[in-house]
């Protein structure tokens, strides 16, 4: 009964969706089961937009866990600059500090990018799109989007049932 009730409302870091592009922001929202409907608040600086939509026309929802790309790419990057800076001193004879500086910040810049993994979730329904970045546990995040599946399909029947 306790994890129902934990799993009914969900908070996270903003997200904007520019072009199918899932983009962080400021702020700080909070989805939540209420009735049959999905309610989104977004509270950012000063503005505050509160939303609803019917679980029933919810198509989808997506939890996501990856790399940060661009961190993984600016560390490609720097890694690679710093070994061939590195082997091109060692021919040349002169010191490699900063081409090893640059390697070894390109290698940590890796490591992060896989240790630090983006998480968020994104609800997708017919004509919007709620999308949140995670801050605790992926298991509430789970149960959360199960909890509302499972609802959707429920509305869903007993729509049916009644036509």
């Amino acid at each position: 009964m306790t994890s129902r009730l934990k799993s009914a409302e969900i908070t996270g870091s903003c997200a904007q969706v520019w072009n199918g592009v899932i983009i962080p922001s400021n702020g700080v929202i909070s989805v939540k089961i209420d009735g049959n409907n999905l309610s989104a608040t977004v509270k950012s600086g000063l503005e505050k937009k509160d939303s609803r939509t019917r679980i029933q026309n919810i198509d989808s929802v997506e939890l996501h866990t990856a790399p940060i790309y661009l961190l993984l790419a600016i560390g490609i990057g720097l890694a690679v600059i710093g070994l061939i800076g590195w082997i091109s001193t060692l021919a040349n004879g002169s010191s490699p500090i900063v081409a090893f500086f640059l390697l070894l910040v390109g290698i940590a810049a890796i490591v992060l990018s896989i240790l630090n993994k983006q998480r968020y979730m994104a609800i997708y329904s017919l004509r919007y799109t709620i999308v949140l970045f995670m801050k605790g546990s992926p298991e509430l995040y789970q149960q959360f989007a199960m909890r509302v599946m499972a609802l959707a399909d429920s509305l869903n029947q007993s729509e049916v049932s009644q036509s």
